[in-house]
């Protein structure tokens, strides 16, 4: 006899205070003001035997040393095993430092706030629980998905050439378009709680501003389709995937261009969810832990990195954009020239990385601790017993980008040597692997 299953949710505003740093790009950016407030969405799903949480922080990355914080709270005060807890972020680039990546500070007291309002995310949200049914469905969505590393004229690979760029010859990899879309409902037919899976890059916005980027434009509108529920983003496999179409010429930036990709979203999952089919089954988790060992930059390499910070002085530029990678600009090199000395302080020589897996009936969830590529995830889903599976990115940690090992003969931003992207070469093969392995057990 199938185990009842009980479903609560809740979110809670974790916006940082203007001044703070924002996450994800080269050079350091004070925010100056709040364009829409950042939160933390959780849902708890409980049977007789098992009970779970899914969060999804509007943040670029969560770091393991926090996700384990976060569990360690949330546990004592929900009493869910921390096994049991799936917490990620959605990748926004107007989002705080969490993390030592690229450029910026840690605000120390924003992150110990940070770690208590998740936890209490997800203990509000077993407060709220209540007898559920969960309902899934799959669309697709390709207007605004494109592979944003492309084969150049010359050989090369070159992530954000540039618009209308002569030199492109075509994109070196494919999109994922399927849009997963789960509702969970009272019996009595009220929503509880939406979840939205989809792979594309958040970073449509720039600036200073503070921002949940596009999850956040589609998750205003879909709780006016829906009322005042929790609506969670959960990132797929976006490493080499953003929206930046270079073979249109209208600029893609702003917050008007996160208004235009939030409401495409919401409206393709507004369709979805006309067409959703219930899913029922028992409630279970399975997780790993992969040694994964790391690049390391050479004598050679040090030895670079200093004599170009020596040469080239101090940065001037106020702000490196996505388009800047494919300029070999001395801002870029000099952000890696920093990038190779912090990593040749490196202590260890592997880098541990937690695959999790929930499922209930039909659906499954994959979570990832990086950001992989497009490839993998469609390689897992390719391979998955089960009717619905979403790879859950930036998930309970975080190790940088996960190429294709034939990413790494190719080249390009993602593969470049940096605490951004320190996996060796076959990470994919392993993390595929034992993915798969998790599915066909679970």
């Amino acid at each position: 006899m199938q185990s009842r299953l009980l479903a609560g949710a809740y979110e809670i505003d974790i916006t940082p205070p203007v001044g703070i740093d924002l996450a994800g790009y080269f050079n350091v950016r004070k925010a100056d003001s709040i364009l829409d407030n950042l939160y933390a969405k959780s849902t708890v799903l409980k049977t007789d035997n098992t009970e779970v949480a899914i969060t999804s922080c509007d943040l670029c990355v969560i770091p393991r040393e926090l996700i384990l914080r976060i569990r360690d709270l949330a546990s004592e005060w929900s009493g869910i095993p921390e096994d049991n807890i799936m917490v990620s972020a959605t990748h926004t680039h107007t989002g705080p430092v969490t993390a030592g990546l690229l450029a910026g500070e840690i605000d120390s007291g924003y992150i110990d706030l940070l770690a208590r309002k998740v936890a209490t995310s997800i203990f509000m949200a077993k407060k709220n629980l209540r007898e559920a049914i969960i309902k899934v469905g799959k669309g697709k969505e390709d207007s605004i998905v494109f592979n944003r590393r492309y084969l150049m004229r010359d050989g090369t690979v070159v992530t954000n050439p540039g618009k209308l760029n002569p030199d492109i010859e075509r994109p070196a990899g494919p999109v994922d378009p399927e849009l997963l879309t789960v509702l969970i409902e009272s019996t009595d037919g009220e929503p509880i709680t939406l979840i939205v899976n989809y792979a594309n890059h958040i970073d449509t916005i720039g600036g200073t501003g503070i921002s949940s980027d596009y999850p956040g434009v589609m998750a205003r509108i879909l709780k006016r389709f829906l009322g005042d529920i929790p609506v969670l983003f959960l990132n797929g496999a976006e490493g080499d995937i953003n929206h930046i179409d270079v073979n249109d010429p209208a600029p893609q930036g702003g917050y008007r261009e996160a208004e235009r990709v939030g409401k495409i979203l919401a409206g393709t999952v507004i369709k979805v969810l006309s067409k959703v089919d219930p899913v029922r089954g028992d409630l279970k988790v399975k997780s790993s832990l992969l040694k994964i060992p790391l690049r390391k930059p050479s004598e050679e390499d040090i030895e670079r990195a200093k004599r170009l910070l020596s040469e080239i002085g101090e940065s001037k530029s106020k702000e490196l954009t996505a388009f800047d990678l494919a300029k070999g600009s001395v801002e870029i090199e000099r952000a890696y020239a920093n990038e190779i000395l912090l990593l040749s302080q490196l202590d260890r020589d592997f880098e541990e990385l937690e695959l999790q897996i929930i499922s209930l009936g039909d659906l499954v969830l994959v979570g990832i601790p990086g950001e992989p590529f497009v490839e993998i995830g469609l390689a897992i889903k390719e391979k998955s017993p089960f009717r619905y599976t979403g790879i859950v990115s930036l998930a309970n940690g975080y190790s940088g980008y996960i190429p294709t090992e034939k990413a790494f003969d190719e080249g390009g931003y993602e593969t470049r040597l940096a605490r951004s992207s320190k996996l060796y070469e076959k990470a994919e093969e392993e993390i595929v692997k034992e993915s798969i392995n998790l599915l066909q057990t679970c």
